[in-house]
C-alpha cells in the first residue's frame, strides 16, 4: 500500500467515526421506545419533589406551546384557590402602574394557551426545566417554582406593601380635606387587598413561610374607615337637558356604587348637560347627534374630573336611536368618567 493510499484510508476511518458518533447522538435526541421517556416526564415528583418545588408538566406541538401549557397549569393552581376582585385589581394597577404580579393573570375567565403565555410573563420566578420530544414530534417540558426562593420574593413584596400601607394611613390621618383623606384610605385599601391576594398565593407556594407573616395593620378596620369616609362625601347631582332623568339616574348610581352619598345638599357638585338632536343622513335609519358634558367640582370649587363627548347614534326608529345614545353615554360615565375620577385620586399619591 502506498503512503498516499494509507493517508486516504486514515481520513476515511476518521470520517466514518464522526458519522457514527453523529448517528448515536441523533438516536439519543429522538427516543425510539417508551423506555427512553425521561423520569421527569413519567414521574415529575421524583425529580421535582413537592416539598421543594411547585412543578407542572406541559406538552405541545412546539417548545413555546409546551412551555405555555406548563406555565398555564401552574397559573390554574393559583386561579382555583385565589379569588381576585376586578375592581381591586384595577385600582391597584392604576396606583402602582403595574399589573401587580399575578393579579391580572388570575382574573382571567378563559384558560388556554394565551393564559399560559401571560403566565410566562407574569408568574414571579417561574423557570423551565428540561425538554423532550417523543417519537411523533410532541414536545414536553417542565415549568416550576422553587418554593423557598419564590416565597422569599413574595415575602419581600408583601413587606414593601406593608410599609406603603402604613405610610398611606398616616397621610390619611393628617388630612383635613375629606376627598383627599378618602384618596389615601382608598389607596391603602387597594394595597391591603393586593397584599391579601399575595399572601394567599404565598400560602400555596410556601405555607410555613406564610404562617410566619405578620401584618402591621387591621384589614377590616381599613375597610370600615374607607367606607365611613366615603359616606361622609355627599354629592349633589344636577343634569340639564335630561327630561327623562336617565343620565341623572346613571350619575346617582355611580355616586352610590362608590359608597358616596347622593344628596340635594351635597358638598360635592356633579353637574352634567345633555343635548340630543335629530340628524339627517342619507341612510335607511333614524339618526341622532348627541353631546354629553360632565364636571365634578369639589368643596373648594375646583374641578376634580371632567368629561366632554360628542357622537351620533342610529336605529330603525327614533326610539331605538335614542336608546342607543343613552347606552353609549352611560358607558362613558361608568368607564371614562370613572377613570378620570380615579386618576384624580391617584394624583395625591
Amino acid at each position: 500500500m502506498t503512503k498516499e493510499n494509507a493517508m486516504t484510508g486514515s481520513r476515511l476511518g476518521i470520517l466514518s467515526g464522526i458519522v457514527a458518533l453523529l448517528a448515536i447522538g441523533s438516536c439519543a435526541g429522538r427516543p425510539s421506545s417508551r423506555t427512553s421517556i425521561p423520569l421527569w416526564v413519567s414521574d415529575k415528583d421524583v425529580v421535582y419533589p413537592v416539598e421543594m418545588y411547585l412543578a407542572e408538566l406541559g406538552e405541545g406541538d412546539s417548545l413555546n406551546a409546551a412551555r405555555a401549557n406548563a406555565a398555564g397549569a401552574i397559573a390554574q393552581i393559583f386561579r382555583l384557590k385565589v379569588e381576585v376582585d376586578s375592581e381591586i385589581r384595577t385600582r391597584y394597577m392604576e396606583i402602582t402602574g403595574s399589573e401587580g404580579e399575578l393579579l391580572d393573570l388570575l382574573s382571567q375567565t378563559d384558560f388556554d394557551q394565551k393564559i399560559g403565555q401571560e403566565a410566562d410573563e407574569t408568574l414571579t420566578n417561574l423557570k423551565y426545566g428540561e425538554s423532550w420530544i417523543d417519537q411523533v414530534g410532541h414536545v414536553y417540558t417542565i415549568a416550576y417554582l422553587n418554593r423557598l426562593e419564590t416565597g422569599r420574593l413574595y415575602r419581600e413584596r408583601i413587606d414593601r406593601n406593608n410599609a406603603r400601607i402604613i405610610e398611606l394611613l398616616d397621610r390619611a390621618e393628617n388630612q383635613q380635606e375629606p376627598l383627599r383623606k378618602y384618596a389615601f384610605l382608598d389607596a391603602a385599601l387597594a394595597y391591603t387587598e393586593a397584599n391579601q391576594i399575595l399572601f394567599e398565593q404565598l400560602e400555596i407556594i410556601n405555607m410555613p413561610m406564610a404562617q410566619l407573616m405578620k401584618f402591621p395593620y387591621d384589614r377590616e378596620a381599613i375597610q370600615v374607615n374607607r367606607a365611613n369616609q366615603a359616606v361622609e362625601l355627599r354629592f349633589r347631582v344636577e343634569v340639564a337637558g335630561d327630561s327623562d332623568g336617565r343620565i341623572t339616574d346613571v350619575l346617582e348610581n355611580w355616586v352610590t356604587e362608590k359608597g358616596f352619598t347622593s344628596s340635594n345638599f351635597g358638598d360635592m357638585f356633579l353637574a352634567a348637560a345633555v343635548e340630543i338632536e335629530q340628524l339627517e343622513l342619507k341612510n335607511n335609519y333614524e339618526n341622532l347627534s348627541w353631546t354629553l358634558n360632565i364636571g365634578l367640582i369639589d368643596m373648594s370649587g375646583y374641578t376634580v374630573a371632567a368629561l366632554s363627548a360628542q357622537s351620533r347614534s342610529s336605529g330603525i326608529s327614533a326610539t331605538a336611536a335614542e336608546a342607543r345614545a343613552y347606552r353609549d353615554m352611560a358607558k362613558l360615565i361608568r368607564v371614562d368618567f370613572d377613570r378620570k375620577f380615579l386618576a384624580y385620586l391617584s394624583s395625591f399619591l
